[in-house]
């Protein structure tokens, strides 16, 4: 018979078992609600912020998109803050000038765009404080806090925060544009390279806000050494930089200072680089310095090649330089540089017409002749069908609609071999250059009904030194 305390013993134990599964629950849903407001809330924070605020009031990242939304209604720019943080840089900048006006009216703007956007630059602050409380390591939280301090005119306080997100992550575009852009105005140059590298390594579409401020050092003497050394280790970004160089420059000789220095470095300009500045220098009419940039470059193999028409042989591929030989087919054509069918390691351009209607464009060239008479020669060989042939032509580049000279009509006769020759004036004035173009002489749609194919090779245009040379009457 069991005695009463034996009873009352097993009252007391035997919920122990029960007592545990109590307990392991609880500390189930505990741990669940944790996952759930933590991990959950940090998952979501990136899309859904204010969700993961509900679910974790704390959550680093939620506030801090949160407060990057809030700000990013103050820019005009698409990338955050960044129209705002120029115009008041440049407000700052400008009253060193004592621009009294022009830094009231920027000031005036800033406020009312503050007041427009309706930003609560206290209540963000609260939150990216507590952002970095849970997370003292966020980048992003830094950044904001300086552009915040950036936007007040705190530029002491600014520039500690953007220091802090750069050091923190590089990814960061506007803390480190905002250090590039301040160590460019305080003179160090190199920290500013560093930053301007960073920038368009992290984020290549920055170029439009960077390249301003990289143009400006490249023709600074006291600068441009930094830049060209940035350059000669070929940044992924340089083939766009030096493309676009050439829109933000007062030198058009500029880019040539900054070609010359790679020329002998590791990495080299490549054709593609180059030709950017020739059509550039073209397009503007700069022809002798177009002209001068492209034998600085020319392999000293080709340079036997560059007479006054370059390539006439056609022995080089063309690289795409306009002082080389210019492809457009068209549609109904095609063009091709091939090895001649009678002649051993020769080569021809070959002009091959489909039956029917062409939509033919041009073969061109662009020389620089000085004033005088000059001879163009070279032979042909083929057979056109058509009512009319081609024409070989040379034109001043300013008036290209005039030839100055130009070969009669080819049309061919087959397998013989025909010489091309005439002669042409470079008037001495408004003609500092000339394209070489062979066109198909049509002057209506009927007329561009074409077939056959002809083959051009030996071309060379030579000084009629025997003739009188054309003096200016002016």
């Amino acid at each position: 018979m069991t005695s009463p305390a034996g009873l009352t013993m097993r009252r007391c134990t035997l919920p122990h078992w029960l007592w545990r599964k109590i307990v392991l629950a609880a500390s189930f849903v505990v741990l669940a609600w944790l996952v759930v407001t933590h991990s959950l809330a940090a998952y979501i924070a990136g899309l859904a912020p204010q969700v993961a605020l509900w679910l974790n009031p704390g959550e680093p990242e939620a506030l801090v998109k949160v407060a990057e939304q809030s700000i990013s209604r103050f820019a005009n720019a698409a990338r955050p803050l960044v129209g705002a943080m120029i115009r008041s840089a440049e407000t700052r900048s400008r009253a060193s000038n004592n621009e009294t006006a022009d830094v009231r009216r920027s000031s005036q703007e800033l406020e009312i765009a503050k007041r427009n956007s309706g930003i609560d630059l206290p209540k963000i602050r609260e939150w990216l404080a507590l952002a970095v409380a849970n997370d003292p390591l966020n980048a992003g939280a830094m950044s904001i806090l300086g552009e915040i301090s950036a936007i007040n005119g705190e530029d002491g306080t600014a520039s500690a925060y953007m220091k802090a997100a750069a050091r923190l992550s590089l990814h960061q575009s506007i803390a480190v544009y905002w250090l590039m852009r301040q160590s460019s105005q305080t003179g160090n140059y190199e920290k500013a390279i560093y930053y301007a590298d960073a920038l368009l390594r992290t984020d290549p579409g920055t170029i439009s806000y960077v390249e301003p401020y990289l143009a400006r050092l490249a023709e600074q003497r006291s600068s441009s050494g930094f830049v060209k050394s940035i350059l000669k280790t070929n940044p992924p970004w340089r083939g766009v930089f030096l493309k676009v160089l050439p829109g933000y420059i007062s030198d058009a000789r500029t880019p040539l200072d900054l070609l010359l220095a790679l020329r002998t470095s590791p990495n080299p300009p490549d054709s593609v680089e180059i030709n950017d500045y020739l059509q550039f220098l073209v397009a503007h009419r700069f022809y002798e310095l177009a002209h001068y940039t492209w034998l600085q470059f020319l392999p000293r193999a080709m340079l036997r090649n560059a007479g006054l028409l370059f390539n006439g042989s056609f022995e080089i591929t063309p690289s795409g330089s306009p002082f080389d030989w210019l492809i457009a087919e068209g549609s109904g054509v095609t063009i091709d540089i091939v090895p001649t069918p009678d002649k051993i390691d020769g080569r021809a351009l070959l002009i091959d017409f489909l039956f029917g209607r062409v939509d033919y464009h041009s073969v061109r060239e662009l020389v620089i002749l000085a004033p005088g008479i000059y001879q163009f020669t070279g032979q042909y060989k083929g057979k056109l069908v058509g009512p009319r042939g081609l024409k070989w032509r040379v034109v001043c580049a300013d008036n290209a609609g005039t030839p100055i000279g130009e070969s009669p009509m080819i049309s061919g006769t087959g397998s013989t071999r025909q010489e091309v020759k005439f002669t042409f004036t470079v008037p001495p004035t408004q003609c500092p250059a000339q394209y070489v173009r062979l066109d198909l002489d049509s002057r209506m749609a009927s007329e561009e009904i074409v077939s056959g194919s002809i083959i051009f090779e030996n071309l060379q245009i030579t000084r009629a030194s025997s003739l009188p040379v054309i003096e200016s009457t002016e």
